[in-house]
């Protein structure tokens, strides 16, 4: 076994990004986990410590969203079989990290 890799996948918009190993993907600041949270962020750009703008900061607020393993099945409570569906926005969530992110 080569190891357990996930993908963050939005239900809603049919859009994913991410790979790793599920804790590979938090605890550093270009983590996937800060990909997820700057998506999903209500209220960028009011005040003090908030990331620099980008118009992806935010894009899947109150959106459903299902981190999925390589090594999902259909017992999994959220399970989603037609990821073949879903567009890939991995460069695009780069981008948004590095313009988020600049300051840092």
């Amino acid at each position: 076994m080569m190891g357990h890799y996930h993908e963050i996948y939005n239900v809603d918009k049919k859009e994913f990004f991410g790979g790793g190993k599920l804790l590979e993907n938090i605890g550093y600041v270009e983590s996937n986990a800060t990909a997820l949270f700057l998506l999903l962020a209500n209220s960028n750009g009011r005040g003090g410590g908030d990331a620099e703008d980008h118009a992806w900061i935010g894009r899947w607020a109150g959106d459903r969203i299902v981190i999925q393993g390589d090594y999902a099945n259909e017992n999994d409570q959220a399970f989603i079989a037609d990821t073949d569906q879903y567009k890939d926005i991995t460069l695009d969530v780069l981008d948004m990290l590095d313009v988020a992110l600049k300051k840092y």
